[in-house]
């Protein structure tokens, strides 16, 4: 019987799209780093500052549109 260790070592997991589109686009249009979190429904981005989130959650349905996002987006600061 082989590890988990044995059958995830050899696969390359790729982050799902929607996590690499935000990541980018708050690097790209706000100069700032961004972590997302995705669960069944909800996409979590977590920002450094709660001016930035502000900003974001203000922008947050052209945000929405621009990445295509299809899951309900949530705007938090920290991590």
């Amino acid at each position: 019987m082989e590890s988990l260790q044995d059958i995830l070592g050899g696969k390359r997991l790729t982050p799902p799209g929607e996590m690499t589109i935000l990541k980018e686009y708050v690097q790209h249009r706000y100069n700032s780093t961004a972590y997302v979190k995705i669960d069944k429904d909800t996409i979590i981005l977590s920002v450094p500052s709660s001016a930035l989130a502000a900003t974001i959650q203000l922008e947050r349905q052209i945000l929405i549109k621009k990445c295509g996002l299809k899951k309900r987006l949530v705007v938090r600061t920290g991590r």
